[in-house]
């Protein structure tokens, strides 16, 4: 053997055998992956739209920037705003992928304060049940005051609890509306707690009422891995392009095939109202909308003003979704 051919006979040696096109594994964490929001998540593993990617409940034991940061999880599949918030704590995280362009909810008025609440200038003064003081619920509530003209002092924020509770309190009296996400704002209608007083759920209803897109479903990696490793940014948003043709291309009852028992729970007509519910929230193309990160973080920083020293545009990039929709093929 020739001296040159008997080196690369030796390194060759030395090296681990590797599969051909064998990938690293990627661990995508999911924000509860059995809630109606994150279906999408559900239809890519199932149509093996996410080659190599593990996905991992949301775990009680460690909280999830946690896991982003110290490498246990590549990505997180949960709400934009994460993004701002852990920005302003130190924590740099990027959206690589916007799945969700609305809030996905229903803002309900209580019967009895119909007459007093009908546009977003008569919000002065109102009880909004929203969720925690960080929430997507509450970010919604706060929207829709600043969008009437007000500031988040005119209105009152009541903490949720059970759905009962709730419906219980839009009847007495001691609520005046309440940020419902699909499909709660079906059942306060069915017990005749209330009505819809704004419609988040399409892309439509939000831009009428909040004057923007307002993103909500994202997949974030941190700033660091996103560009040490940008094949992993890059599979993911070609997994969830695919995701998104499939859901734009396919009723609802052909997406519902897709998804097995124990995710939909046995009641399959049900789940199949709520699907019809959900999918206009994902009405993009994975691309973070034109202002809508802005709107946002606008939102937030009148809620806690050290939020205006994140930097917006670092919060989300669309780089790997413009390649996933012009340069591969993701069909």
């Amino acid at each position: 053997m020739k001296p040159v051919a008997l080196l690369i006979a030796l390194l060759s040696a030395a090296q681990p055998a590797q599969k051909p096109g064998s990938r690293e594994r990627i661990v995508l964490l999911v924000d509860e992956i059995k809630a109606i929001r994150n279906f999408p998540v559900v239809v890519a593993e199932r149509l093996g739209y996410l080659e190599g990617v593990t996905v991992m409940n949301i775990r009680d034991d460690a909280p999830t920037a946690e896991m982003l940061m110290d490498g246990r999880v590549d990505a997180v599949m949960a709400y934009y705003h994460h993004n701002i918030v852990n920005r302003a704590a130190g924590r740099e995280f990027q959206a690589v992928v916007t799945l969700g362009v609305t809030p996905g909810v229903k803002v309900l008025v209580a019967n009895h304060a119909r007459d007093k609440y009908k546009t977003l200038r008569d919000l002065k003064g109102s009880r909004i049940i929203a969720g925690g003081a960080g929430s997507a619920k509450t970010t919604v509530a706060n929207a829709l005051v600043l969008a009437g003209g007000h500031t988040l002092a005119d209105y009152t924020r009541i903490a949720n609890e059970s759905k009962d509770k709730i419906a219980a309190a839009l009847k007495s009296g001691e609520a005046d509306l309440v940020v419902a996400p699909t499909p709660d704002g079906t059942y306060y209608e069915a017990q005749g707690a209330g009505s819809v007083f704004a419609d988040l759920t399409t892309s439509e209803g939000t831009r009428k009422t909040l004057g923007s897109l307002f993103p909500s479903s994202t997949v974030y990696m941190t700033s660091e891995r996103v560009k040490a490793h940008p094949e992993t940014a890059q599979r993911l948003a070609d997994g969830f392009v695919r995701t998104l043709r499939f859901l734009h291309s396919h009723s609802p009852e052909e997406i519902l095939a897709v998804i097995p028992f124990e995710i939909s729970g046995p009641d399959r007509a049900a789940y199949l109202k709520v699907l019809k519910e959900e999918l206009p929230m994902f009405g993009g193309d994975g691309r973070m909308p034109a202002g809508a990160a802005e709107q946002e973080w606008r939102v937030l920083t009148e809620f806690k003003p050290d939020y205006k020293r994140v930097k917006v545009a670092e919060t989300y990039t669309n780089e790997f979704i413009d390649v996933a929709i012009g340069g591969r093929d993701v069909h």
